[in-house]
């Protein structure tokens, strides 16, 4: 279980991680034009299938960890939804081509089809913003995913500045790039929502915990047209006022975090579980995790391990890990293991 230690110089990372988080966040202009963009997609669906889909966001601009530069992730999903009801011949929008060539009517730059994805997108510039977008049809647990985060990110501050930090220390060290072989953002969140939840007084704790979910919770989401998963979760707001309170600083959060990751963790024992609230034994996890080197359990689809990355790459991230501990041990500060290099490949 990881535990805190004091640091003299952790007043200082703080600050510095403080002053950070306030460059990188989105600001409110920033924001208004991604939601304006929201509300101008969903007219373009409107005006060619009137009432028949929604426009839901998803990933850091709706989970609230946003930049001004941050893509905008949206899915396609029915206004009215029947899981008894026959799908039968699948609707126009649901074609990725035909979207394509409905959104270059609507003057959207460099759209494109990418259908060999492991969830098929339509990319595209908007024209009045330069906004990239990508655009998926009815893959649900990428909002489910986006809420519990959210919901994470609400009950602490602490949690949304130490995550805008943490992607912009693994953006700079070239370990935040899954086509290369590294690991993803939404892995490393989900990383430091586990670590959170499992310190000697918790600063986040488990939102799927049964006990902690009323019973008029619905369970059941959809996913796929045929599948249900479990996607049920308490609302923060329920369980905030009687949390203990982790009175550790933002430093002594993240030189935890890099210590426990980097030497603590024991990658071939453990499982990372942010819906069970803590680490667990890989005896727990599905046996076809057995060979990988490290295993983020997906909080909602149970049989996806969220760290797709090799046992040369996880040495890599542990590296840069024990080398950021020692730069901040050292005094050097937080804008010594923020300077840049080329992304790791393996």
């Amino acid at each position: 279980m990881p535990g805190s230690t004091i640091h003299p110089f952790t007043q200082q990372l703080t600050d510095d991680m403080l002053t950070l988080a306030k460059t990188i966040e989105a600001s409110p202009e920033g924001t208004q034009l991604r939601e304006n963009l929201v509300t101008r997609v969903q007219g373009i669906m409107d005006a060619e299938w009137p009432k028949e889909v929604k426009i839901e966001s998803f990933g850091s601009f709706a989970s609230g960890l946003g930049t001004d530069s941050s893509d905008l992730d949206l899915v396609i999903v029915p206004a009215l939804r029947d899981q008894d009801q026959d799908p039968g011949a699948p609707a126009r929008y649901q074609d990725l081509f035909v979207l394509k060539t409905l959104f270059q009517r609507y003057s959207m730059k460099d759209v494109e089809v990418i259908q060999n994805a492991r969830v098929p997108i339509l990319k595209f510039t908007d024209h009045k913003t330069s906004i990239k977008v990508d655009l998926n049809y009815g893959h649900y647990p990428s909002l489910y995913n986006t809420r519990l985060i959210e919901s994470y990110v609400r009950i602490d501050d602490r949690v949304r500045t130490f995550l805008y930090v943490l992607k912009a220390f693994v953006k700079a060290r070239g370990i935040n790039s899954p086509p290369l072989g590294s690991l993803s953002s939404y892995c490393y969140t989900l990383m430091a929502i586990s670590y959170f939840q499992s310190l000697l007084i918790p600063v986040l704790p488990c939102l799927q915990d049964p006990h902690l979910i009323p019973h008029n919770v619905p369970n059941p989401g959809p996913y796929g047209s045929t599948r249900l998963v479990n996607v049920a979760f308490t609302d923060p707001s329920r369980i905030r006022p009687c949390l203990p309170r982790n009175s550790m600083t933002l430093g002594e959060l993240f030189i935890g975090f890099l210590e426990y990751y980097g030497s603590k963790f024991e990658y071939s024992k453990s499982c990372v579980s942010v819906r069970l609230g803590s680490v667990v034994s890989r005896d727990e996890c599905p046996a076809a995790w057995v060979r990988h080197e490290f295993v983020v359990e997906d909080p909602f689809l149970l049989e996806v391990n969220a760290a797709g990355a090799r046992k040369d790459m996880m040495n890599i991230i542990r590296h840069e890990f024990q080398a950021a501990v020692q730069a901040l041990r050292d005094g050097r500060g937080l804008s010594a293991i923020l300077t840049t290099r080329q992304p790791y490949r393996v």
